[in-house]
């Protein structure tokens, strides 16, 4: 196995936080390696499985002077360049930005004004190795190398769990949630500092970037701040959409008089709102001792006519509202026999189409059945139209006469026979 010179590392990715050197395992090292150290990096020199020293940046030589704890274990006969094997691990500490996280799922919260409301969060956060050694033995273990993706996943969880109980403690209501990114932010920060310490970690920023509800929420929220806009001119609103009404009705050719009975009924809908307060304001001096009409320093048989109050506009506006809805509503066709000619629907008793004037054929009443062939007969036929047998027959004993085909007569019981 060839000796190596020159130990050093490039991270290429940049997302590289530890790189054994070499990856499979220990080396041959000889006395004399230079190895190379960057100002973003810091080399562990392992033999044997214990640590033998630290080193910053800068090119070093390899020598009893800078690893004592080498020379009692390694002896030198050779002139100090006996070869041994070793191994060196790599930590980047650089720091790592823009790594993000975030609530897989919407948090139950309970909020003063909307009552209960569900929240996501999202951010960024920015960490860098604080302890290399404490990283490399709870976190590494023996692994040849170790990058970012295989730490944020613990590092998002962390952070969720943590503003979780944040938000838990300070939050009243979602309304004023938005000024309080800052404060929330810099709790989160104070408490997930003492779990990443745990692990050699250092949480150097964590910016909240939203704290939000789901879409159907934010969707409902949107339509009451909506309905806040006109909360002062709501009448207004409510006239303006009674005229949008009536001026649909009137545009509707094919309503035609059911459209005006609709309308009708919404302005009998409207006075009926206003008669309450109509009657309320005659009643009103009444209650007070006053004749009706009468005035304070008026004298008993002076009155004077006093103006109907009128309902408020919503009252109206609701009534019209409600009586061009029923406008709208398609008619219902009448019930009847659908006509030979256009089928159109004829109402039971006419005797005519009243969209085509064709005459219609007068229901057949249904009879009794033929006494000889059994066939169908109209009421008060006397002689069946099939095959011409009377149908009132007498008694060849008595005399009375024997109808619908009896077979015995109803007088003296003697049996008779078909003409």
């Amino acid at each position: 196995m060839a000796l190596i010179d020159v130990i050093e590392f490039h991270d290429e990715s940049g997302e590289q936080i530890v790189q054994r050197f070499p990856e499979s395992g220990e080396a041959d090292v000889r006395m004399g390696t230079q190895l190379v150290v960057r100002e973003s990096q810091v080399c562990i020199f392992y033999r044997g499985g214990q640590a033998l020293d630290t080193f910053g940046p800068g090119r070093h030589t390899l020598a009893t002077a800078n690893l004592p704890l080498l020379g009692a274990l390694v002896k030198l006969p050779f002139g100090g360049e006996t070869p041994f094997k070793a191994e060196c691990f790599f930590v980047n500490l650089k720091t790592f930005l823009n790594k993000k996280w975030g609530t897989k799922e919407p948090i139950t919260f309970r909020d003063q004004v909307l009552k209960v409301v569900r929240l996501r969060s999202f951010g960024m956060m920015s960490y860098k190795i604080n302890d290399p050694q404490l990283f490399l033995n709870k976190v590494v273990g023996t692994a040849g190398q170790y990058n970012t993706s295989q730490i944020t996943d613990f590092m998002r969880n962390m952070v969720v769990g943590r503003l979780t109980d944040v938000l838990g403690e300070n939050l009243k209501t979602l309304l004023d949630l938005a000024s309080l990114y800052d404060e929330i932010g810099i709790a989160t920060k104070a408490r997930v500092a003492e779990d990443f310490a745990k692990y050699g970690l250092e949480l150097e920023d964590l910016v909240i970037n939203a704290i939000t509800p789901p879409p159907e929420v934010q969707a409902k929220i949107d339509e009451r701040s909506g309905l806040g806009l006109f909360e002062d001119a709501m009448p207004a609103l409510q006239q303006q959409q009674m005229a949008y009404a009536m001026r649909d009705v009137a545009q509707n050719p094919g309503a035609g008089g059911v459209a005006s009975q609709g309308m009708g009924m919404g302005m009998g809908l409207g006075m009926g709102f206003m008669m309450p307060g109509m009657m309320a304001g005659a009643m009103q001096p009444m209650q007070q001792g006053m004749q009706p009409g009468m005035q304070p320093g008026m004298q008993p048989g002076m009155q004077q006519q006093a103006p109907p109050q009128q309902a408020p506009p919503q009252q109206v506006a609701a009534g019209a509202a409600a009586g061009a809805a029923m406008a709208q509503q398609p008619a219902q066709a009448p019930a009847g026999t659908p006509c030979s000619n256009c089928q159109q629907p004829v109402p039971d008793g006419f005797k005519f189409c009243p969209a085509c004037g064709t005459p219609q054929a007068a229901p057949q009443p249904q009879g009794a059945a033929c006494i000889k062939c059994q066939a169908a007969m109209p009421p008060g036929t006397k002689f069946c139209p099939a095959c011409g047998a009377p149908q009132e027959v007498t008694c060849g004993k008595c005399g009375q006469p024997v109808t619908g085909g009896a077979k015995f007569c109803a007088n003296c019981g003697t049996p008779v026979q078909p003409a």
